[in-house]
């Protein structure tokens, strides 16, 4: 368990830096999906679409947008885990 962590806390930066750039391509999907929607992009970061919508759906870009949009807020949510496992455990974010 302790070399887990450590390796972790070794790897942290490079998932921040890895967030970032997922953060800034989850922008740009919704806005090149929805257009120029503020809200939409920061309620994207809170919707998780199951498979029924994404079978409902006809639209094949609209798919791919459920699709990488879940991947992507699973990432971040997977993150945002780590990064406060660390910050309890070593009591810093890097």
């Amino acid at each position: 368990m302790d070399y887990s962590l450590e390796v972790l806390h070794n790897i942290i930066i490079y998932l921040h830096i890895l967030t970032v750039i997922a953060i800034i391509l989850k922008i740009v999907l919704v806005f090149r999906s929805k257009g120029f929607d503020v809200p939409a992009v920061v309620s994207s970061f809170f919707r998780v679409y199951t498979k029924s919508d994404l079978y409902m759906s006809n639209n094949q870009s609209r798919k791919q947008y459920m699709r990488l949009n879940n991947l992507i807020n699973y990432y971040i949510y997977g993150w945002l885990l780590a990064t406060i496992i660390i910050i309890v455990v070593f009591h810093s974010p890097y």
